[in-house]
């Protein structure tokens, strides 16, 4: 009854993040840079990859995949936080009262305390998801995994067979990944277990625009939850200087690189707009919800995603105010933004969410709604933000164009009481 209520909602575009928009909207426009306990934790375990994505904004895959730095590689390896700090972090925000937290990478498995996190994550009564490539997922792990009840999975699928080798530079890692899928299937099956539910994680560029519906033919047969596509992720060089200079915070670099090479951004809006719809008369015939980040209904939307550098779905980011990430470091980031917060090894998670310069990034984000890095986030996906209002003085980038494509014009909004103009 309750998986009906959830794939009705979802049909009607209702979803979780609806029913908790309360839980950062009220802080947002009422509590001046603080915010309520977050809805959820991701820790990245580690940065190290044994996939190296043609999209993948993070240093350390490409260094690994290429045999290139391997001082550095083993030097950073190093650097991570213990198995210890791990479950102390987990131990934090369960405390806190968090509900949801996701254990990813770089890639998960890497690590040979994986399931030992795992496990204690669950202990703790948290709803977990663990992010996986899908290499690593073998037998043993399938049971152990469905053993320990771990909530959901999501793996990275970006296409048939050989595109998806292509795109993640790994050959055979499709294969491996049906591999696991199937010894999921069986040991949930043998265990009588639904879960882990097993979401499909696709990310969209030039390289897969006429291809990625082929995800669901192939996937279907082992009982995929649901399917995520999501589009590439992606900045420039003046719009990071730009964020950087509004931000009066120091900048803490995370590795990676989120300005990725121009051919990934060379779609042709015809032919994926064309696949969006082939992939939505498949998610029907074989009764698999799919999302697309943003959900957008035109070819317009698709084209400006990727050629029009100031187009943004939403008008406004309430990620700071109800979700948070903790690198392989022990550093705090709100986001993609490079700027920490602080350190796990200096202060708790608990104390960091609300410490100074938290609330100093919140106020300076909602005083701008967005800033221009944010445009082609892949947090900025939920249309409902374009319908909560924002209370309080808005300077608004004039490079921005809102969803409905109509170019902003530069206001200071001296109206504390009214929303920011769309």
């Amino acid at each position: 009854m309750k998986e009906a209520l959830k794939k009705w909602l979802r049909s009607h575009g209702i979803t979780r993040s609806h029913a908790n928009a309360l839980q950062y909207w009220v802080p947002y426009n009422f509590m001046d840079g603080k915010a309520w306990t977050p809805q959820s934790i991701t820790i990245e375990t580690t940065l190290r990859c044994n996939l190296s994505c043609q999209m993948c904004p993070l240093d350390l895959p490409r260094m690994i995949h290429d045999h290139t730095q391997p001082e550095y590689v083993q030097e950073r390896r190093k650097a991570e936080m213990t198995t210890a700090e791990i479950l102390g972090v987990i131990d934090d925000v369960a405390n806190m009262g968090v509900r949801e937290m996701t254990l990813t990478g770089g890639e998960l498995f890497l690590r040979r305390d994986a399931m030992e996190l795992i496990e204690h994550a669950k202990r703790r009564g948290r709803r977990l998801c663990v992010n996986t490539n899908g290499w690593f997922l073998t037998r043993a792990h399938a049971r152990r995994l469905v053993e320990i009840g771990v909530d959901a999975m999501s793996i990275s699928v970006d296409g048939p067979d050989e595109v998806h080798d292509f795109i993640r530079r790994g050959n055979g890692s499709f294969r491996r990944i049906c591999e696991g899928l199937a010894l999921l299937k069986e040991e949930k099956e043998a265990l009588g277990k639904q879960n882990p539910k097993i979401g499909i994680s696709v990310t969209l560029s030039s390289l897969n625009q006429g291809r990625f519906s082929e995800v669901i033919d192939a996937l279907h047969p082992y009982n995929i939850a649901s399917m995520d596509f999501d589009f590439m992720f992606f900045t420039d060089e003046e719009s990071v200087r730009r964020t950087e200079a509004m931000i009066p915070l120091p900048v803490r670099r995370k590795e990676e690189n989120q300005i990725l090479p121009d051919e990934l951004r060379n779609v042709d809006a015809d032919v994926m707009f064309a696949e969006m719809q082939k992939a939505r008369e498949k998610a029907q015939q074989h009764d698999i919800f799919i999302d697309f980040g943003p959900p957008f209904k035109t070819r317009d939307q698709v084209h400006k995603r990727f050629h029009d550098v100031g187009y943004t779905f939403v008008d406004k980011c309430f990620y700071p105010w109800k979700a948070a990430r903790i690198n392989p470091y022990g550093d705090v980031y709100s986001c993609s933004i490079d700027v920490a917060f602080g350190n796990i090894r200096e202060a708790s998670f608990s104390k960091l969410w609300n410490g100074e310069a938290y609330q100093t990034f919140r106020r300076t984000l909602k005083s701008h709604r967005l800033f221009p890095k944010c445009s082609k986030c892949c947090a900025l996906n939920n249309d409902l933000w374009n319908h909560l209002p924002a209370f309080g003085k808005a300077i608004v980038d004039e490079t921005f164009t809102t969803p409905s494509s109509t170019p902003r014009t530069p206001v200071r909004s001296e109206d504390t009481h009214a929303p920011v103009a769309k």
